[in-house]
Parts: structure tokens; sequence; C-alpha cells
């Protein structure tokens, strides 16, 4: 656990004192410092809309902190994030509060607009707006700020629906788009219990009921879930999603279509491993009968300890890390498209520096190679680069 200097205290986040020491050295207007390293990193403290205090990490001082401590950030150029950062996403120190500029909207004016677009376009067949945050990039952003996308031996057996939601919510606290909370548009549906069915209910209905039509303006949700199913309905196709099978989500024929096309990877692999979970983010508006009903969309498959994965090699890379005991954070793309480099992992548990793990996809263009020797030759971390092309290349993990 980290510890931190608080004024004359050392104390991790556990502890009792910890909210009282923050008020107090908020007040006082100093710097705590973050143990995980010698001499120490510089945070900060914001102060939220409940008076209550935060710690955070200082903007671009990721890389100061330890490999295993929280506040540890993979560099810019190892994942999409840094195409994005200080552009769609932008965080003000005096307050905490980040800001989010997306590229898709949080409510309807027209009051016949044909329902459904999807996320379905590659994001390298238009180039993505880097100011912009696509709704797969507010997940993955919500998924990095939640850690989600770290993993070490001790994380084994522990993660569940309950646990990604309850990290998912966290980390879209202090959030905003457009001056709004993003956590009131957000909806991740509570962990079914039998004995709380009635109490869980009542509070989604509450939730849908703030989008219901008011005038011309439609408000829109932002539903993140597990997909049970996708099947048919009677008109078009519902989207049944895990621990609220009583409300499903309703698509459009031309949608479902499009996102078989676009997500054929994802669910093909949903659908033919069980251990695979498909997490689906999508924003919805409510029909006159009041079914949710979607508008744009977008997937992510995640193994079975619910980590991100985009092909076989990458799924088979995961599994060979966990099982060895691996510490590593896995890269994540946001808006850049699948023939940009990133680093699929970053291992955290080699000596001196950690390490970066580039996972060469079959069929890899020239233009690929020449990228990703100049994104290696740039960085100042050690690199492996695992070819698929080649025979047997992940035995080298």
């Amino acid at each position: 656990m980290t510890q931190y200097s608080i004024g004359d205290c050392v104390l991790e986040r556990s502890d009792p004192l910890f909210e009282e020491a923050l008020a107090s050295a908020y007040k006082s207007r100093e710097r705590p410092l973050c143990l995980c390293s010698t001499p120490g990193v510089p945070m900060y403290i914001a102060r939220t809309g409940d008076n209550s205090y935060v710690l955070k990490r200082m903007p671009n001082s990721g890389q100061q902190h330890h490999p295993d401590c929280d506040s540890y950030e993979i560099p810019a150029e190892l994942s999409g994030r840094g195409a994005v950062e200080n552009k769609a996403i932008s965080e003000d120190q005096e307050t905490g509060i980040t800001n989010l500029k997306l590229d898709f909207t949080l409510s309807k004016v027209s009051l016949n607009r044909t329902i459904s677009k999807g996320e379905t376009k590659e994001p390298t067949a238009v180039k993505a707006d880097p100011t912009k945050l696509t709704i797969r990039s507010l997940l993955h952003f919500l998924y990095e700020d939640a850690g989600l996308n770290k993993w070490a031996p001790n994380m084994e057996g522990k993660r569940s629906w309950y646990v990604i939601r309850k990290y998912l919510l966290q980390a879209a606290q202090n959030k905003v788009t457009r001056k709004h909370p993003l956590g009131e548009a957000l909806l991740i549906p509570e962990q079914f219990s039998l004995d709380h069915k009635d109490e869980i209910v009542a509070r989604r209905r509450q939730f849908l009921s703030k989008l219901k039509k008011q005038g011309n303006k439609q408000p829109m949700g932002i539903l993140i879930g597990e997909v049970k199913t996708i099947e048919e309905a009677r008109f078009g196709f519902k989207m049944i999603v895990k621990h609220m099978p009583d409300t499903p989500v309703y698509m459009g024929e031309d949608v479902y279509k499009r996102i078989n096309k676009a997500f054929s990877t994802e669910l093909a692999f949903f659908h033919e491993n069980e251990s695979i979970h498909l997490l689906t983010i999508c924003t919805f508006l409510l029909s006159a009968s009041g079914s949710p009903q979607v508008d744009t969309i977008s997937f992510m498959a995640v193994d079975r300890n619910w980590l991100p994965f985009e092909n076989i090699e990458e799924l088979e890379l995961l599994e060979r890390l966990c099982t060895g005991k691996r510490h590593f954070i896995k890269g994540l793309r946001y808006n850049l498209g699948s023939s940009d480099v990133i680093a699929s992992v970053l291992l955290t548990d080699t000596e001196g520096k950690p390490t970066a793990v580039y996972l060469v996809p079959a069929g890899a263009t020239e233009s690929y190679y020449d990228e990703l020797n100049a994104v290696v030759s740039h960085s100042e971390l050690p690199s492996q680069i695992l070819d698929v092309n080649q025979e047997d290349t992940l035995s080298a993990v």
C-alpha cells in the first residue's frame, strides 16, 4: 500500500485520519508527497462538490511514480491516451474536475429522427478527432482511470461485475462534459441480488425517469454493461444486458447488421469462448413506451480476468502473463485505429524500468513496421517485439 507524506504525517489512503489530513493540507496549500519513490512525488489536493477532498496525481507526472503505485501512468507514446490527453481530456487542478469533450451527443432535439447510428466505423477510416472522445474512447478512459487495465497476481479470482461496476463509478466521479456531471448520465447495472431486487429495480426506474422527453428535447443516458445476448425482437433486435434482463435495449435491424460487421471479432469471441465477457457502452434514449433505444454503441471484449484484448494472439499473451504471475498494464487504443502502433502491454515487474511489449499483428504492412521502429527508437523504455508473423513468438515472454 502506497504511503503519502501529508504535513507532519505519513499515511495510507485507508488511514482514518487521511481525509482530515487532506482537508488541513488543502487549507494551508501544502503539496503532499507520494512516497512510492525517493524523494517523493508531489501530488495535489482537490475539493469536490460535496466538500470532500481527493488526492490526485499532478498532470504529466505519471512516469515519476513507481510502476506499482496507483498513480503510475503508462507513457503517452505507448497507448492511445497520449493523442487525446490535454485535448479531449483536461483536468483543473484547483477543483479536481476533469472535463471531457465527446464526439457524440447526450440529447436530441429533433422529434422524429431515426434512432441509432452506432459507432461502427474503424477510427482510421475517417481520422478520429483527437480533441474529442469517441464512445469507445470514453470506455477506455473510464476503464484505465478505474485501474482495470492493470494486473497483479494477487488480483486472481477477485474481479467480478460488482468490482468492475464499483471502480467504473469511482472513475466517473469528478468528470464533466459540457458542464454536466458524467455520473448523472451513466447507467451501470447493479449486480443482481434476489434479496434486494425491488430496491435495485426502483433505483433503475428512477434513473430512467430522468430521461423522459422534455418538450422537444430528449435527454440521453450512457449505458455500460455486460452483454448477455443480442436477439430478435418483434421489430428489429434487442440486447439483453446482464443484471438488468428485465430492461432490454432495442436497436433497429440496420444497426444490428452494422455492429455485426464492425465488431465481428468481439462478437465471435463472445459467441465461441465461454470465458470471454463482452462489454458494451452505448448512448440511449427512451421510446414513447419507455424502452431504451440504442443511439451510438461500441463493444469491448475482455478475458476471464476482465482485461481488454483485441485478437487471439493478444488473448494468448494475456493468459501467458497471468499464468506466469506477471505484473503489467494493458495498453488501450482510445481514438487510434487498429493499424496504429501501441504497446500491447507494459511489463511493470522487469528489472530497472518497465518493459513495453509490442505485438505485431498478422499481415502487418511495411508502414506498420516503420511506425513501430519509430515508436521504439523514441521511447525511453526498453521494449520487446513479438511478431505473430513468426513461429512461436509468444514463447519469448
